[in-house]
């Protein structure tokens, strides 16, 4: 009997396994926008926008916290801080911007679109439906802009790049500084070295343009703070563009804005896991219907 009882622990063991097994190797999650929605009626509204394009957290059947199935969700403008910056608007030029990648690196048809479909380019360079996010008119106010993502998992969150792809000019009537601040409020993206949130007003990217033309950016966040960050469950962490050196109402742009990471299991070493591989935890009638599959199996082992 005992030699029975220790089998069916053993199935059960291994059915349980089997309920919960992910991925051995957990994949990077991306989330981003190939195009901006404006705040307003116009193109001169600002971008209040929280509905990105892609989001590869997307899980049709989702494991623990999520919202709307996703894992991460994100915003730009008026929700993205207390202040709420959010540029002049949109821009919709195909000259311009609207490459095939997120920043220097990432390939935006590797990644799903936020219901889950497969990855595609959404108002392409030199096509219809091109959409960036500009900034400009010698106002504080529209040369500033606002994002932020929130993890909304069950698990920690390993944020380790920001791209996007930005258009600056030298002459003295357009922008052509650009710096990516971190904001404190209300975000809490913690430094693993130090155990304490990143410094606020922390600046991760700075440029400064020469002449006329594009930056592929993917910005390291490791390679600033010298350390892992991550965020936890339910935590944000918000970033501002800040253009300037302009004397006129020239424009510049940000198009291909995303971030990516890696979630982690807290519970288990902080090792990588990937939430939209996971199943759910079944019902108690549910193991019981499993115990008894595995009871009649050994019973038809004993009576061969």
């Amino acid at each position: 009997m005992l030699n029975k009882w220790n089998s069916i622990m053993a199935i059960g063991a291994v059915l349980i396994a089997l309920l919960y097994a992910s991925s051995s190797e957990a994949g990077i999650a991306v989330i981003g926008w190939q195009t901006f929605d404006n705040a307003g009626s116009n193109n001169n509204s600002g971008i209040n926008d929280s509905t990105p394009d892609t989001n590869s957290t997307y899980d049709a059947t989702p494991y623990g916290s999520n919202v709307n199935n996703w894992y991460l969700t994100g915003t730009i403008g008026p929700n993205a801080s207390n202040t709420g910056r959010k540029g002049l608007g949109q821009a919709t030029n195909n000259t311009f911007l609207n490459g095939p990648t997120f920043g220097s690196d990432l390939n935006i048809v590797d990644y799903t679109l936020a219901d889950g479909s497969p990855g595609e380019r959404i108002g392409p360079f030199g096509g219809s439906g091109t959409s960036s996010w500009k900034f400009g008119n010698n106002n504080a106010g529209q040369l500033q802009g606002d994002f932020q993502v929130t993890n909304v998992s069950d698990f920690y969150f390993r944020l380790e790049n920001v791209h996007f792809d930005a258009r600056g000019f030298a002459g003295a009537a357009s922008p052509k500084n650009l710096k990516m601040n971190y904001l404190a409020a209300p975000s809490n993206l913690i430094n693993t070295n130090t155990n304490s949130e990143v410094q606020d007003g922390k600046t991760f990217y700075q440029n400064t343009w020469e002449a006329k033309g594009t930056e592929n950016v993917s910005q390291s966040i490791a390679a600033v703070i010298n350390s892992s960050a991550r965020l936890a469950p339910g935590d944000s962490a918000t970033f501002r563009f800040l253009w300037s050196g302009q004397t006129g109402g020239g424009q510049a742009q940000i198009d291909n804005l995303a971030f990516s990471g890696t979630f982690l299991d807290q519970n288990d070493g902080f090792n990588p896991i990937n939430p939209w591989e996971l199943q759910a935890v079944p019902e108690p009638t549910s193991l019981a219907i499993w115990g008894l599959i595995g009871l009649c199996g050994l019973g038809r082992i004993r009576r061969r």
